[in-house]
């Protein structure tokens, strides 16, 4: 079977009931002055949920699952999707919250008086990866790899993260080819800010082979239909993982976060493309604005230690 749960044809066929539920939550957590994107985050964990319950537990009513059905649940994630233990926590809280509504509502749910859900255990947190960072070298080895084989829509979002040092949530918002032929975008950031992003040659030329062979719809667009939340992005930043590692077997296992770090750093060492075209490296001040830092400290902090290279260096010793 396909690892896609969701689909519009299998939709049609979730038991109404649970539709119902999920539709009067989440209206329920824009009432509660949720933003918008933990609204669609949870609206697409959730019927990620009920597919699964469709094609793998009878379609059964969500109101009359026992504590079993839910780790039944957390099972499939965690040994048959092998997906990381901070997504299995993420579906589970949006799940818990879901029934826990339907505790709370006397009026709806009179008979649903107890939450099963809330009971289940969320995973430990997995130790934290090292930060990854690709050269130049390995960007360039990979769009060469993607141009070759007429991968545009994974071009553009690579290029787009590269160039601009945006978030992935931010790239998403890439929508209108007209204001990105421009060459700057303004999208909202982390902490409701609104700002502009940069898009430079290498973006706008995979925007431009990207809308020329595409077909018509959304920019960001699936074969399932319009991309509407981040996962999707993450998820072929995962397929860019694998290109890459098969093309340079010391490629470190990267994330969307992981292009931040390296256009931070390649931008302050002098290795990124822009810089050739500069001239120059950026200093420290100018990418704190490009990628909207409130403070140098923290664009320092999304680069590479430089501790060891500054002892050394009093030295004059070179590390290999």
């Amino acid at each position: 079977m396909s690892r896609i749960l969701y689909t519009k044809e299998r939709w049609e066929l979730v038991l109404e009931i649970n539709k119902r539920l999920m539709q009067q939550y989440l209206r329920n957590c824009k009432a509660d002055k949720k933003s918008e994107g933990t609204i669609r985050e949870y609206g697409y964990d959730l019927r990620f949920f009920l597919c699964w319950n469709l094609l793998f537990n009878e379609n059964m009513s969500v109101l009359d699952f026992k504590k079993r059905h839910f780790e039944e649940f957390k099972y499939f994630m965690a040994e048959e999707r092998k997906v990381s233990n901070a997504r299995i926590n993420h579906l589970l809280c949006a799940i818990r919250t879901m029934m826990g509504y339907a505790e709370d509502d006397d009026d709806e749910y009179e008979e649903y008086f107890r939450n099963p859900a809330s009971r289940i255990k969320g995973l430990e947190k997995e130790p934290v990866r090292p930060v990854a960072f690709l050269s130049q070298e390995q960007i360039d080895l990979l769009r060469n790899y993607l141009l070759e084989h007429k991968m545009y829509q994974h071009l553009c979002l690579l290029d787009i993260l590269y160039d601009s040092g945006a978030r992935v949530n931010e790239v998403l918002q890439v929508t209108d080819s007209e204001t990105t032929s421009k060459g700057y975008l303004k999208v909202k950031c982390k902490g409701g800010r609104y700002e502009y992003i940069l898009l430079h040659e290498r973006s706008k030329k995979s925007i431009q082979l990207h809308l020329s062979t595409k077909k018509e719809g959304a920019f960001w667009q699936s074969k399932y239909g319009p991309v509407e939340t981040t996962s999707t992005l993450r998820g072929w930043v995962g397929d860019l993982y694998k290109i890459l590692k098969g093309l340079d077997p010391s490629t470190p296992y990267f994330t969307p976060h992981s292009f931040r770090h390296s256009v931070i750093e390649n931008l302050g060492n002098g290795t990124h493309y822009l810089c050739k075209k500069l001239g120059r490296a950026f200093t420290i001040e100018e990418i704190q604005i490009i990628v909207h830092h409130k403070s140098v400290d923290m664009t320092k902090s999304y680069m590479k230690p430089k501790d060891n290279e500054l002892i050394f260096g009093l030295f004059g010793i070179k590390i290999a």
